[in-house]
């Protein structure tokens, strides 16, 4: 319970002998893996992500990579197995599990419904206005804090000098905000705004590399995985450790979403109606391919899901959606109706820089 036993951890650092009050979440974010809470599932979906990154790294690279041995440590692998599945139970039921952690330690529980109605309503006001208050003051401080004297005098931040900040290990406040700025400004390479700050606490990074890929860096993604597949084989003595490896490969994912056609989503204006011939195709194929979608990307796909809903939920992995238009079409026929609308996120402009860096 090491992730919920932060929460208490972090709530006992208020030593005065005052009232808490806290707003739990249900559900936590975060599973290890495919999300599997059966050892034996989660270890086979790694085994067989494992093969299938090498295979397909091979076929794209147009090399050999089955000298990669991924039998490393499979004692090791069991115990992480066994806590990867105690993790994606808690997140599964996170409250509950918080919740019962704090009666463990003694704490007297009281449910806000419970409480005076007026006086409960009035509490949750005041907790979710200091929470976002704090949480905008720390957004605000990120952005605006100097980037330390040491790399003051260069535009870009190199690796080197990032690690430098990383391994510093005590840190004042300030300088903790001093690395998270140079992490995202290394990261994304535009103006650290606030506004980006929240974005990467949403895993912004993670959705907009997947587009990218996906997209404009598209011919540089066998390059990028072969790179990190023989790194990690080199320091490994030709061994990998599958968690890592399958983490750090996205061809599979990026192959898979072109197999899915996810793209024909991306034209502006076009109406797109769960009738239609192509979104009924683009559901039984991904309903064909579900476990491989829940292997690779972690969503879950249904027969009862609708082909809009199913494509919202794919295209939530690169954080875009298809707009609501409307129920159209004659009394009797109607149905709802959407479109895409370009993002005006800012990623155009991130992307094009990482495509520079690309092309030095």
């Amino acid at each position: 319970m090491a992730r919920t036993r932060e929460f208490a951890q972090l709530l006992a650092r208020l030593r005065e002998t005052v009232d808490r009050h806290i707003w739990v979440s249900r559900y936590g974010m975060g599973t290890v893996g495919n999300g599997s809470t059966s050892i034996g599932g989660l270890l086979r979906s790694q085994h067989v992500a494992t093969q299938a990154n090498i295979a397909l790294l091979s076929a794209a690279d147009n090399q050999d990579y089955s000298y990669i041995d991924s039998n490393f440590q499979p004692e090791s692998l069991q115990a992480w197995g066994k806590r990867a599945c105690v993790i994606n139970v808690e997140m599964k039921r996170y409250q509950e599990f918080v919740l019962r952690g704090l009666v463990a330690d003694g704490y007297t529980v009281i449910d806000a419904p419970d409480a005076d109605s007026d006086e409960g309503g009035e509490i949750i006001k005041e907790v979710k206005a200091a929470s976002n208050e704090l949480y905008s003051g720390e957004l605000k401080a990120i952005a605006r804090s100097a980037v330390p004297e040491a790399i003051a005098d260069s535009d870009d931040i190199s690796d080197a000098q990032l690690k430098k900040l990383q391994n510093q290990r005590a840190k004042t406040p300030a300088e903790r905000h001093q690395q998270r700025k140079a992490e995202l400004s290394h990261r994304y390479e535009v103006e650290v705004t606030p506004e980006l700050v929240e974005k990467d606490d949403d895993g912004w990074y993670t959705q907009l590399r997947l587009h990218y890929y996906l997209t404009l860096g598209r011919e540089f993604l066998t390059k990028r995985d072969g790179k990190r597949a023989k790194g990690m084989a080199e320091a490994g003595e030709n061994c990998i450790w599958k968690p890592d490896f399958n983490k750090g490969q996205m061809l599979s994912s990026v192959l898979l979403l072109e197999n899915l056609n996810l793209l024909q989503f991306l034209t502006p204006e076009v109406q797109l109606r769960g009738s239609d011939e192509q979104m009924q195709e683009f559901k039984a194929r991904a309903v064909e391919n579900r476990y491989v979608i829940k292997n690779y990307l972690n969503v879950t796909i249904t027969e009862k899901f609708t082909p809009i809903a199913i494509a919202q939920k794919l295209l939530d992995k690169i954080d875009l959606r298809l707009s609501y238009v409307g129920r159209l079409g004659p009394r009797g026929k109607r149905e709802c109706v959407y479109k895409f609308l370009p993002a005006d996120d800012g990623r155009d402009g991130i992307f094009s820089r990482w495509l520079n860096r690309e092309l030095v």
